[in-house]
């Protein structure tokens, strides 16, 4: 159980620093987008590219909520 505790807590760890990176350049992606009077699909390089950007996010936090409970659910099996 200690194993899959430690995996699930490096697991979390690595997904939620992965998502505070990619919020962080959506973010940065949108400050662009005003500046230059842009849109964020000419910027990405067009809207698949832009889809997946979204889809990485929420997959980045989807990761990161799975992990979260298998932390509290190997604490519970104890």
């Amino acid at each position: 159980m200690v194993g899959k505790r430690k995996f699930s807590v490096a697991v979390f760890l690595l997904s939620l620093s992965s998502l505070f990176i990619s919020i962080g350049l959506f973010w940065n992606l949108g400050i662009f987008v005003d500046e230059y009077g842009l849109s964020p699909d000419i910027v990405n390089g067009g809207d698949f590219w832009l889809t997946m950007d979204w889809l990485r996010l929420i997959l980045l936090l989807l990761l990161c909520v799975v992990s979260v409970i298998s932390i509290f659910s190997a604490k519970q099996n104890k």
